[in-house]
């Protein structure tokens, strides 16, 4: 993974400019404010589509992209 050197780069952005290599959770922080970029993922023989959402991505569509922090469980 260019971003945290610590795991393969199998995620690959159609949309991004240039040639990049994310781990799934370094794809997500890229891409936090670029939800439907088309992504593509390593399987061992070729690049198959996926989506920021099954690599994790959960969009936050308030409080700047952050989880709100107001605990309504209380």
């Amino acid at each position: 993974c260019e971003q945290c050197c610590e795991a393969e780069g199998s995620v690959q952005c159609m949309s991004c400019t240039g040639v990049h290599a994310w781990c799934g959770p370094c794809a997500v922080r890229a891409h936090r404010n670029l939800p439907f970029h088309k992504v593509q993922r390593w399987n061992g023989t070729h690049y198959e589509p996926t989506s920021m959402m099954e690599l994790g991505f959960l969009w936050h569509k308030g409080h700047g992209g952050d989880p709100c922090p107001q605990n309504w469980s209380d």
